[in-house]
């Protein structure tokens, strides 16, 4: 393979990848830590873009190749949220539809409808613990950058660096939405992506939102390749407290059944 076709792969794979560093990182924040100042979380809905901007021309015209994300948020002030991201071309048309959704006290999941099924993507404390947040200004986080105004919202950069050949990602999160990130800039040397937010809707979504989530069976073998990632990354600490978690979780389950 030619190394142009690997660094395109590469670029690909990074715009999945750091769409999973933010909804990881909401997961993080949305969760109050231990000692820390919290607050009542906020129910809101928030729609965001994403344009995505390849160097080379002939990379962004692939068929499969998205200019554009479209991300819809939909948050509860217990916890609750249901995020889909459309994938599209400039002329609108659709490449792809994800679907994920977080339930407190059960777990957060990927909805397969090729098979029917949800991937197992971490568990989720209870509403007792959702239902709050950390109130902070972001400032004690180690990966803080600084301060910046968005939309008339005032949030916090924190700056991550994914690879050491210059790729990095920033996002802007904002106390006032529960420390959501409201912006984000993702920079490889083979291209980039801004995102931005569309618009935002206070109060807790409509429950008609979540009533058509599927009760299908959990797969968990995508969680089982992350752990078996961490522990090849030399992180065998991290590996066995994800291990732990699965085992609760399919214990947790099976109780359920």
């Amino acid at each position: 393979m030619t190394s142009g076709f690997s660094k395109r792969t590469k670029l690909l794979s990074i715009v999945i990848f750091v769409i999973g560093v933010v909804s990881a990182s909401v997961a993080f924040t949305l969760q109050p830590a231990k000692g820390k100042r919290l607050r009542p979380a906020k129910g809101f809905t928030i729609v965001l873009k994403e344009t995505i901007s390849l160097n080379d021309p002939k990379w962004q015209a692939e068929a499969g190749q998205a200019d554009y994300v479209i991300t819809t948020r939909y948050q509860k002030s217990d916890g609750t949220w249901k995020e889909v991201r459309t994938a599209y071309k400039a002329n609108g048309k659709v490449l792809r539809k994800n679907i994920q959704f977080g339930i407190p006290g059960k777990g957060v999941y990927d909805i397969d409808r090729s098979r029917m099924t949800l991937n197992f993507i971490s568990s989720m404390p209870p509403k007792e613990e959702t239902s709050f947040v950390a109130a902070t200004d972001g400032h004690d986080h180690r990966l803080f950058a600084r301060d910046e105004v968005v939309q008339g919202y005032r949030t916090y950069v924190l700056h991550y660096v994914l690879d050491k050949d210059g790729t990095y990602e920033e996002e802007y999160y904002a106390p006032e939405l529960n420390n959501y990130p409201i912006r984000g800039f993702k920079s490889a040397p083979y291209g980039h992506s801004v995102t931005e937010m569309l618009s935002v809707t206070l109060g807790d979504p409509d429950e008609s939102v979540f009533a058509s989530l599927p009760q299908w069976s959990v797969d968990y073998a995508q969680f089982e390749r992350k752990i078996q990632a961490i522990a090849d990354d030399g992180k065998p600490e991290t590996a066995a407290a994800l291990q732990r978690e699965l085992k609760e979780q399919i214990a947790k389950e099976i109780d359920k059944q």
